[in-house]
């Protein structure tokens, strides 16, 4: 037993409980009686909910040096993440440095080596009594300053984005403008179409113009960061509790070759298929001197060159390009999704054989293979003829349509500017219903049953189809031809009078102008003159009736009014001159 008991006491005495000062204390808020914050007190600041922890973060595995970060504070050692650095990355604190409030209320962070104050925005507080929290977002705040407004490489779930920048922890990398990645600005490698606005925490990250990127766990409650890493490429970050670590939910550029400024001058990034790059030279070249990610040349060029091919290789930067003797070709990178080749100059001494081929090349030189085609026979006459055939019908059917089409747009034009003139579509709804010749000549039994004729035609009673009684008055010699007709037709058809047949209809088909009008049944106009009128009290309307009836029985047909004159006449719309006494005056009963 004596061996244990030497062996427990020596592991106690190796491993000793820690002290006051080695514990770690956690502040809800720092002010101004607990100034000055040191390195070495141990001290951190802590979010409500112990999200977030601030304070004096070692670098590394140093004990000397430190930087003043915010970072995740429930995650494991090994994985702890900072999000924001008061400090640059590059200028990490001594032991001496101090956080301290001042009597002016400014809160300043020194080092021994420098006494000015490298807190972001040196902020200043109204009174002694405010003091500096770390919310719940991981937002640090006193009085009106806010971490949020100073970003360093990583943007939190709602915070702010829009006109602010990022800058990856090397230096190399910024995001500008909340839409571009620069490399050594102004050397621009990628620009998003809309501005980034701000991370959700859903994944989703808020663009202009209300359009969102979607990250691969939307909608999964997770903690989540936008980071700008050293490599150059912007990535959303999501924490996964089951596995213990953080995994790429979104990247701007999914080759991360694509990014300027990963090797040197010269050199060519390569990928794998775990997405790992390497910097590797083109035949011809060898590793600088000076750099190991960057080549130089194996040989200067002289008067005599030659040129290899490099397939899926492609040099994105540097000016001059055209210049074939350039000694720096800058953001090489190897990509089948280039599909392009890149031919390289060296001198004709050069022995080195290219090891950048594609598909082709190696089709070319590990499987030949010849290909011949037979020559296609020669075209016959009957080809020739055939065609010629198919191409004069169809130039023929070509021409007769379009001869086609120009009578009838002829035809269509003439008749459309009749009807415009002469008032056709102003017709009263319900009037003269246009009837085709055969119609006609069913309803008059074949024009057999004559009952007038006169000097303009013949008339005929004739029965319709609805058993309506007509008189079919066919028009022949019609001096004014279609337009005097088609006059005749519109006046009658707007009048309405009661001394006058009303027009049923008409008939402009063949060659044949028929009017349809009202059959009377009830003897002549005298009779109705005689018993409907009185001479003395309507004497002018029986003047005028008896003149009109006088210009109508006139010898010569060219002096009798038309059917449209008439109703003016009797209308008394137009003035009656004194009519010739005609030669032949016959009344038929």
């Amino acid at each position: 037993m004596a061996p244990f008991f030497l062996f427990f006491a020596f592991f106690l005495l190796s491993n000793p409980s820690p002290s006051a000062s080695q514990r770690q204390q956690s502040m809800a808020s720092f002010s101004s009686s607990d100034s000055p914050w040191l390195p070495m007190q141990n001290k951190i600041l802590l979010s409500p909910n112990s999200t977030f922890a601030a304070g004096f973060y070692p670098v590394g595995n140093s004990s000397k040096h430190f930087n003043f970060s915010i970072w995740y504070y429930k995650l494991p050692r090994n994985i702890t993440t900072t999000v924001w650095t008061a400090n640059k990355h590059d200028s990490p604190l001594s032991t001496n440095a101090s956080l301290v409030i001042t009597a002016t209320r400014e809160l300043r962070l020194t080092d021994s080596s420098s006494r000015s104050n490298l807190w972001p925005g040196a902020p200043n507080a109204p009174n002694n009594s405010t003091r500096l929290v770390l919310k719940e977002d991981g937002n640090l705040v006193y009085d009106k300053w806010e971490s949020f407004h100073f970003p360093t490489d990583t943007f939190l779930p709602n915070q702010s984005i829009n006109g602010t920048e990022l800058v990856s922890q090397n230096g190399k990398f910024r995001f500008l403008n909340s839409s571009v990645l620069s490399f050594n600005y102004p050397d621009n490698y990628w620009t998003s179409d809309k501005v980034f606005e701000q991370l959700n925490s859903d994944g989703s990250v808020n663009q202009g113009n209300g359009v969102s990127i979607i990250s691969a766990d939307y909608g999964v409650a997770r903690m989540r960061r936008l980071t700008l890493d050293n490599d150059g490429n912007l990535r959303v970050y999501s924490h996964d509790e089951s596995l213990g670590q953080w995994f790429i939910a979104w990247q701007a550029l999914q080759e991360s070759c694509r990014v300027h400024g990963i090797c040197g001058p010269n050199a060519i990034c390569l990928t794998d298929s775990s997405n790992s790059m390497s910097c590797v030279c083109p035949p011809g070249f060898r590793r600088s001197s000076t750099s190991a990610d960057a080549c130089e040349r194996k040989r200067k060029l002289t008067s005599n060159t030659k040129f290899l091919q490099l397939d899926y290789v492609n040099f994105t930067g540097g000016s001059n390009q055209t210049n074939l003797k350039l000694d720096r070709l800058l953001y090489g990178y190897w990509s089948p999704g280039t599909e392009v080749a890149m031919f390289l100059r060296v001198d004709s001494s050069e022995t080195a054989e290219t090891n950048f081929t594609g598909m082709s090349r190696v089709l070319d030189t590990t499987c030949p293979v010849r290909v011949t085609l037979p020559f296609p026979p020669r075209e016959s006459n009957t080809t020739t003829r055939n065609i010629a055939i198919i191409c004069t019908l169809f130039a023929a059917e070509l021409i007769a349509g379009i001869l086609f089409f120009w009578a009838f747009l002829k035809k269509y034009i003439k008749y459309r500017d009749m009807a415009q003139t002469l008032g056709l579509e102003f017709l009263p709804a319900g009037g003269p219903k246009r009837f085709t010749y055969a119609e006609l000549k069913a309803a008059t039994d074949d024009f057999s049953d004559a009952i007038g004729k006169g000097g303009f035609g013949d008339v005929y009673r004739g029965e319709l189809p609805d058993k309506r009684v007509v008189a079919v008055k066919c028009l022949k010699n019609v001096t004014g031809g279609d337009a005097e007709f088609w006059a005749e037709v519109t006046i009658i058809a707007r009048m309405h009078h009661l001394n006058l047949v009303r027009l049923w209809g008409f008939c402009a088909e063949k060659g044949q102008r028929i009017l349809v009008y009202e059959y009377v049944p009830n003897g002549s106009l005298d009779r109705q003159i005689k018993h409907c009128y009185d001479d003395r009290v309507h004497f002018d309307m029986v003047d005028r009736m008896v003149k009109t009836a006088l210009w109508c029985l006139q010898d010569r047909a060219d002096m009798r009014p038309s059917m449209g004159k008439v109703a003016k006449m009797l209308e008394g719309s137009v003035e009656i001159t004194e009519p010739k006494k005609p030669t032949i005056f016959f009344l038929e009963d």
